[in-house]
């Protein structure tokens, strides 16, 4: 009994050694304050003069620069501005039924979104102390009708509300949206996905690199969101659900000695690649009972072991590291 009483403590105290207040980097943001809002681009747009949608159509433009141009002509494909068609392709569109259906229920529920402002403000407060280098962009909110999610322009970023009316939104069923993707479509998803967003547009992304440098890359991303939104649950930044995300810290060793084992993480084939780290009802070789994109949950523990074992590293430097290999090598991960 004597001998097992000091590794065992030992052990426990290299499991209690990288607790979330070394592995978390923190920003203090007490006394600062920004002037924030989101604009309801969606309300703005469904609620033009319809007897002159051209001339309101460059109003739009030179009051929402690009936004207004990208929303038009990609998003909702009405044709180029000052389109002399524009007039028909609004009207049909804005007189659909359904369309006018989605609308509605849209801004019934989201006809306040100071919850969603209140969380984001300080995200953005900690964004300003850790990524300095990150310029805060426009805030936006539309509706695509299930098309694009987000958009992504210089200076701005934007939601598409309607893709987040909450797993059992009845059009979602209907036009045949995947349950693992409607688990994630709920209000309580869209702060974190504006930062993630923003974030990806902001730190480069290798197509090139291997598995590994994948996995570190999302991992990166998961672990700032976490930092920016440091009370948000695990679960949410990751866009599990909790059942998802027990399975996956219950089985995290055997996840790694697989992708080890195999020696998958040095892939450099893009198909294989996507197993690992997009949606999907799972994460193969690992079973239907596994969620999907297990490559990004163990690079986000291995980048959370790094950021523990490298006190002196900052978020900044973090971002800019984009060697898989360095990370793991100095996060110690086992």
């Amino acid at each position: 009994m004597k001998k097992l009483l000091f590794p065992t403590f030992i052990f426990l105290f290299l499991l209690s050694s990288c607790n979330e207040n070394k592995t978390f980097r923190t920003a203090d943001i007490s006394g600062k304050d920004i002037d924030f809002h989101i604009t309801r681009f969606d309300s703005i747009f469904w609620n033009i003069d319809t007897s002159d949608v051209c001339n309101e159509f460059i109003k739009l433009d030179s009051m929402y620069p690009e936004m207004a141009q990208i929303y038009i002509e990609n998003v909702m494909l009405m044709g180029k501005l000052g389109n002399p068609m524009a007039q028909l392709e609004y009207n049909n569109f804005h007189n659909y039924p359904a369309v006018r259906t989605v609308f509605n229920t849209v801004q019934q529920e989201y006809y306040d979104i100071n919850d969603i402002i209140q969380k984001l403000k300080p995200a953005i407060l900690r964004m300003n102390v850790l990524l300095p280098q990150i310029n805060t962009p426009e805030f936006y909110t539309h509706i695509s009708f299930f098309n694009q999610n987000v958009i992504v322009g210089t200076g701005f970023i934007s939601i598409s509300l309607d893709n987040y009316m909450g797993e059992d939104y009845i059009y979602y069923d209907s036009i045949g949206i995947y349950s693992y993707l409607r688990q994630n479509m709920t209000r309580q998803k869209i702060p974190t996905d504006y930062m993630i967003a923003l974030l990806t547009s902001e730190i480069p992304f290798n197509p090139s690199g291997n598995l590994l440098d994948d996995m570190t890359y999302y991992g990166r991303i998961l672990y700032a969101a976490k930092c920016l939104f440091p009370e948000e649950d695990e679960n949410i930044i990751l866009g599990y659900t909790q059942a998802q995300l027990k399975w996956a810290e219950e089985h995290e060793k055997d996840i790694w000695d697989e992708m080890i084992s195999s020696h998958i993480i040095y892939t450099t084939n893009i198909i294989e690649k996507n197993k690992f780290t997009h949606d999907g009802p799972f994460t193969q070789p690992f079973g239907q009972e596994s969620p999907s994109r297990l490559g990004a949950f163990i690079g986000y523990q291995i980048v959370k072991n790094y950021m523990c074992n490298n006190q002196n590293i900052t978020l900044v430097q973090l971002m800019q590291t984009t060697n898989g290999q360095e990370i793991l090598n100095k996060s110690k991960y086992q």
